[in-house]
């Protein structure tokens, strides 16, 4: 696993930005950006990775990729549903209700096939 650290120093450098620059850039201290760098602070919070990933022009998602904590299925699900962002949270509560119906169906019919081949 890459250090997450390290990688934000990695981008820091190919952007000619020193410590304390891009700490000047997310409005924090550079000896924040330091310990960070090092892993003294093994985790930032997102606020923080927020600022440092728009700092250096990169997606947050990117880092922690890069740093092993999600991946590219993480970010883009093999199984999309498009137009999900369109939906208000009642509209995602029914179709969450019908995916739960569908898979109890699906489960349900699983079930009656395995006794269909069960002899009395």
């Amino acid at each position: 696993m890459f250090n997450l650290g390290l990688y934000i120093k990695k981008k820091r450098n190919a952007l000619g930005l020193s410590q304390k620059k891009l700490g000047q850039l997310c409005q924090i201290s550079d000896a924040s950006i330091q310990r960070i760098e090092i892993g003294e602070t093994k985790q930032p919070g997102w606020g923080i990775l927020c600022k440092i990933s728009n700092a250096l022009d990169i997606h947050p998602f990117e880092i922690l990729k890069e740093a092993g904590y999600i991946t590219d299925d993480d970010i883009s699900p093999v199984c999309k549903l498009n137009g999900l962002n369109y939906l208000d949270s009642g509209d995602l509560q029914s179709v969450q209700v019908y995916i739960d119906f569908i898979i109890f169906k699906k489960n349900n019919n699983h079930d009656q096939k395995g006794d269909s081949n069960h002899v009395l």
